[in-house]
Formats: structure tokens, C-alpha cells, sequence
């Protein structure tokens, strides 16, 4: 225990062979073990006389540490399974405390148990039977539950987004970077098998359901078809959205960063989180939150026509129309494609549609324009994407 406190590699505290050796010769005597843990809303702990156990360092902010430590049985020893547990979890802890809100609690333990996929505060269960990416993906999902809803302490049984929704959020910059992607990208898509459709295409079969519930809806009302791709697809692409299209990342992150910090132990509703990013962003995001959270609606933004500023001269520009035909209304980008292979890129702000169903823009190109598409790497949800593209004649 005292040389895995120092080290960053992990370090066998009891071995396969020292685990089959103790449960050969089972002791008679008692022992009493007293345990604490402040700042919690839940506590769990596991015993079994058979656990191989390893431990390594975590680095925290502000030079400060804490232990992350594995049990598990011989049958899930091996590098593709349990053996590098440790590694996953102290990789996850480091970075979440890093990007978001630093680690609270002097353990972050990983128990290959009976239950699969079940998280406490500074402990979690999962399957003793998980191996290669599927031990990664549970050991960093679960852990990251130490921020929603252990320290945030979101009401998980009422808004589970804000627990299942943000904690899948945070796993996608984890399996990004851990070991420079070796287990990413993980976009937690109910369609994941479509690989060559994007989240915003796979979440559109979400919009278009018309017996799917909206994200506000009592979490424990919600039929279990729609738990995964509602609470945790939903749920997460909106956090998505919110940073990629709509606040960018700087101002998203500091937000972000703020909400955490301002609830750290607390327990906020929907509006609070609502409010702080609204306040930390600088922008009105009612559009957002009714369109999303309190619906569940569709977008649908079309091309209906392009003409040339000067068909005499080309490289002037264009002039091109896109209409709103439906409810949601987000940003995206207006591309124009340029002969050559080029393009210009234009913002169509989610403002364009607060008064007008249809706006009108002049792109300067400097060559001639060929094609027109809007959102061409398909980063939001459209339910008519025949109509997102035309030819400039």
C-alpha cells in the first residue's frame, strides 16, 4: 500500500496466488475494520476472501493525491480484462479532476463483483466478465458518477439527465484521451452499429419518434425502451450541441466548470443549471432548453433557392435562401461549395429564426460557386437532409 501510494504504474498489493492461498486456509479469528467517509450521500463496501488486489497513484490539482485501487477474482487476471482496472481508473479520476472539478474523496475504488455497471460514492461495481474496451468504457463511465451525481447532487430519480446524461457527456473526452484514443472515439449512440451515420443522425430517429418522451418528463415514469436512448443519448448530445455548436468550447467549459462548482454538494433542479449557463455563457438559451429539454421536436432547415449577385461576374457570390419548416431551431453552417474544390463557410445563427421563417444570405466567394449545402458534416439533427443541399446553376 505505501509503495502504490508513490507510484504512477500500478502495484500488486495482494496476488493471484496470495488471494487462492488465503481462501485455502480461511482464519477463525475476528477482526473489526471501521470505516469513515465524509461528504456523501451513500456508502457501500465489498468483501470477499478471494480478491487479487492492485493499487496505483492519482495525481490530483493542487498536488494532492488519492488511491486508485482494484479487487477482482483470478478468473478476470489479464491485461485484456482487469489487470489494468487500476490504470483506467486512475487515468479517469485524473482527468475528470483536471477538466472539471477535482477529485474529492482519498480512494477511487473499482470492484468486479456481482453486479455490473453500479455506482456509489468513491466506489464502483462492474462485471467480472468485461474485457478489452468494454472494461475501459464501464470502469470510466461508473467512476465518473463521482461528479453526477455524488458531488453535484442532481435528483437522479427525477431528472436523471442531469445524472446518466452529464456523466455520458464527460465520458466522451475521457475515451478520447485516454492512452492518445486507444479506446475512442465512444459516442454514446443508441444506434451506435450505424457507424456511418453521426450522432445527429442517429438521434433524429429519437426526434421523429412521436411516442418518445421529453427530456423534462419524471425520469421515473419513462418506459425502459427509452431510458438509453433518452436519458443517456438525449441527454448527452444536448450537452454536445450546447458546446459545439451553440457556446463553442471556452465559453462552454467555463460554464460548465462553474455549474459544478456552485452545486459541488448541493442539489440543484433543471432551472439551476439553466440559469448558470445562461449567466456564465452570456446568451439566451430559452430556445434551446424548450426545443430539447421541454420537447422533444424536430428541425428541419432547407435550401429553396440560389442565384448569383452578378451572373455576369460569379465570383461575386450568391444569394441563398434557407427556410425553417419545424419547431427546433439550432445553429449550423451554411457551406458553399467552390469550383476547384474550395469552400466558404457561413453561420446560420439560431437567431435567424426568432422573427422570420426564411433569411436570405449574400456569401462573397472567390471563385465560382458549384454547389450549396447546409450542416455538410451533418453536427446537428435534420429530418429532411434531401433538402439541405442545391446546385448553383
Amino acid at each position: 500500500m505505501a509503495e502504490a501510494r508513490k507510484s504512477d504504474k500500478t502495484v500488486m498489493i495482494r496476488t493471484a496466488e496470495e488471494a487462492a492461498a488465503a481462501s485455502a486456509q480461511p482464519t477463525t479469528s475476528t477482526k473489526t475494520w471501521r470505516f469513515v467517509m465524509h461528504n456523501t450521500r451513500d456508502v457501500a463496501f465489498s468483501a470477499s476472501p478471494v480478491f487479487v488486489w492492485d493499487a496505483a497513484r492519482i495525481n490530483l490539482p493542487a498536488g494532492k493525491t488519492a488511491l486508485a485501487q482494484s479487487v477482482y477474482p483470478v478468473e478476470a487476471v489479464g491485461q485484456d480484462a482487469w489487470s489494468r482496472s487500476t490504470e483506467y481508473m486512475k487515468d479517469s479520476v485524473e482527468r475528470f479532476s483536471a477538466r472539471w472539478f477535482p477529485y474529492p474523496y482519498p480512494n477511487a475504488i473499482n470492484v468486479a463483483g456481482p453486479t455490473e455497471g453500479m455506482e456509489y460514492p468513491g466506489i464502483v461495481f462492474d462485471g467480472p466478465q468485461e474485457r478489452k474496451d468494454v472494461t475501459f468504457f464501464i470502469a470510466a463511465h461508473e467512476i465518473g458518477h463521482t461528479w453526477f451525481p455524488m458531488i453535484v447532487g442532481s435528483n437522479e430519480r427525477t431528472h436523471a439527465w442531469m445524472d446518466e446524461g452529464f456523466n455520458t457527456f464527460i465520458d466522451i473526452f475521457e475515451s478520447d484521451d485516454f492512452n492518445h484514443g486507444e479506446y475512442g472515439p465512444k459516442r454514446d449512440g443508441e444506434y451506435a452499429p450505424l457507424k456511418d451515420q453521426t450522432p445527429a443522425d442517429q438521434i433524429q430517429k429519437v426526434l421523429a419518434d412521436p411516442n418518445a418522451p421529453a427530456l423534462m418528463m419524471r425520469s421515473d415514469v419513462v418506459r425502459n425502451e427509452y431510458r438509453h436512448p433518452v436519458t443517456y443519448f438525449k441527454g448527452a448530445f444536448g450537452l454536445v450541441l450546447l458546446r459545439e455548436q451553440i457556446l463553442g468550447p471556452e465559453r462552454f467549459d467555463r460554464a460548465f466548470r462553474k455549474y459544478i462548482a456552485d452545486w459541488a454538494y448541493k442539489h440543484p433542479s433543471p432551472s439551476d443549471f439553466f440559469r448558470t449557463m445562461e449567466s456564465e455563457g452570456g446568451e439566451d438559451l430559452s430556445y434551446f432548453w424548450r426545443g430539447w429539454y421541454f420537447e422533444n421536436w424536430q428541425r428541419d432547415v432547407a435550401v429553396t433557392a440560389v442565384a448569383y449577385v452578378d451572373p455576369a461576374a460569379p465570383a461575386k457570390g450568391v444569394k441563398v435562401t434557407v427556410e425553417n419548416r419545424d419547431k427546433l431551431v439550432l445553429p449550423c453552417i451554411l457551406r458553399v461549395e467552390l469550383e476547384g474544390g474550395a469552400h466558404v463557410d457561413v453561420q446560420v445563427p439560431a437567431e435567424t429564426w426568432m422573427q422570420n421563417a426564411s433569411h436570405t444570405f449574400t456569401v462573397v466567394t472567390p471563385a465560382k460557386a458549384v454547389r450549396v449545402v447546409l450542416d455538410p458534416e451533418h453536427k446537428v439533427p435534420d429530418s429532411h437532409r434531401e433538402n439541405d443541399a442545391m446546385d448553383v446553376k
